[in-house]
């Protein structure tokens, strides 16, 4: 008799907010006591069920709103709204782009790491990779500049670890909204190369100011 393959841990892992004190006050910030962004991802490697616990300013006399602050680990997952992981993405896109590969060659390329179908591959590809890449975000410049008001961006830097010598993509996001502001591919992954591409991000030029930037890295399949 045939086992159900297990999609994700029962036990799930929860990322904290990195960020110690307050980007405004200075002064330190407190873990909330609940969990958001609870959902189960299918990565590249493994399946997951994942969560953040932000944290919170309690200081009284803090001059900036009270928000709650998220980890910079979740957003690089998986998008919003979706069960597959972004190395799962990057590597359909990828196979799709440069290698100008079929939807059913590329479904059979993944379907021993990933339990996915083709049509999933093709919406994968059309309804995540593209927008990606193509940072349709760009149109919420009106909310980037209230957000820069109010709090400050707070920006981060992700991708995949280099397989095989071949480029791996990376993005800038602003987490509390999770908009991508810059998206490419990249041939190296090194300091120079992350300074270059963060720079190419259009913030100094929009005058938005950046309270806090991260970086966290995804491990592709081996």
């Amino acid at each position: 008799m045939r086992t159900v393959k297990d999609l994700y841990r029962t036990t799930p892992t929860i990322y904290q907010c990195e960020l110690d004190t307050c980007p405004q006050c200075q002064q330190p910030l407190s873990a909330a006591h609940y969990v958001n962004g609870r959902k189960t991802v299918q990565t590249m490697t493994q399946g997951l069920t994942i969560g953040y616990r932000p944290k919170v300013c309690v200081n009284p006399e803090c001059s900036g709103p009270a928000v709650a602050r998220p980890s910079a680990t979740w957003p690089p997952l998986a998008p919003k709204g979706c069960t597959y992981g972004y190395n799962v993405i990057a590597r359909i896109g990828w196979e799709r782009q440069k290698g100008r590969e079929r939807f059913e060659s590329i479904q059979a390329h993944v379907a021993p790491w990933v339990a996915i179908s083709e049509s999933h591959v093709r919406n994968l590809y059309y309804l995540r990779y593209l927008p990606l890449v193509a940072c349709h975000e760009r149109q919420h410049l009106a909310e980037l500049q209230q957000i820069s008001q109010t709090t400050g961006l707070l920006l981060g830097l992700d991708g995949l670890m280099p397989v095989g010598g071949e480029p791996q993509l990376w993005v800038v996001r602003e987490l509390r909204t999770g908009w991508t502001l810059r998206s490419g591919w990249l041939d190296r992954q090194d300091e120079a190369a992350f300074v270059e591409f963060s720079r190419s991000v259009p913030i100094a030029d929009l005058d938005l100011r950046v309270t806090a930037l991260t970086h966290a890295v995804q491990c592709s399949r081996e």
